[in-house]
């Protein structure tokens, strides 16, 4: 896998942003991004602070607020 695309940090940091009292956000995906670069030898920490970005950047539904 090379770096992570636009579109996979998108559905990381949404997953991670929906968390809450349900307990339904996840951050099992970005945890998967992460080991991923981190095999690949690419900055995690660079993708760690995408993700974070994406999470605070994701807006939820009207309902869910």
């Amino acid at each position: 896998m090379s770096a992570p695309t636009p579109a996979q940090i998108a559905e990381a940091g949404r997953q991670l942003q929906r968390g809450g009292l349900l307990g339904r956000g996840s951050r099992k995906y970005a945890d998967k991004l992460i080991d991923d670069a981190r095999a690949e030898g690419l900055d995690t920490q660079a993708i760690a602070y995408q993700i974070l970005g994406a999470a605070g950047d994701h807006e939820p539904r009207w309902y869910a607020r």
